[in-house]
């Protein structure tokens, strides 16, 4: 009885360890030709090549051209995005829409998750709250 279950946990390890489209199926069999490709979240997958990132569609086709330095999945019609600071010039976290629209300037040390309408935001030590339009708020 006790090498039944060895050989039936082998076989489970082995299937899971093995079988490459076991962590990978989608519904959109697209090629990628990006370092890094990311799943579809509201129909959009971010991307990476050249140390940048952006975001394409199911057809593969860009929605968002690859001009970030860092990007998150897209969620409720938003993703954050970051460009690095250089220097005394501008960069940070901001927010773009599903087509690609900033809807917030990248300005933002951090932007924590939308909750009932507001994310928390931090800038130069300070801490607010913006709407989904980037208004701040209380």
């Amino acid at each position: 009885m006790l090498s039944k279950i060895k050989y039936v946990y082998f076989f489970l390890i082995f299937l899971f360890c093995f079988n490459s489209s076991f962590a990978q199926k989608t519904k959109n069999k697209v090629p990628s030709k990006y370092e890094i490709q990311g799943p579809y979240c509201n129909g959009l997958a971010r991307v990476k090549m050249n140390k940048k990132w952006g975001f394409i569609d199911t057809t593969g086709g860009v929605v968002v051209p690859l001009k970030y330095d860092e990007v998150c999945n897209f969620s409720e019609g938003l993703a954050k995005v970051r460009i690095k600071k250089n220097g005394s010039s501008g960069g940070g976290w901001g927010l773009i829409d599903t087509k690609g629209q900033v809807i917030v300037k990248p300005m933002f040390d951090w932007i924590y998750d939308f909750e009932n309408g507001k994310a928390k935001v931090k800038a130069d030590g300070e801490e607010g709250y913006i709407d989904r339009n980037g208004n701040l708020v209380q």
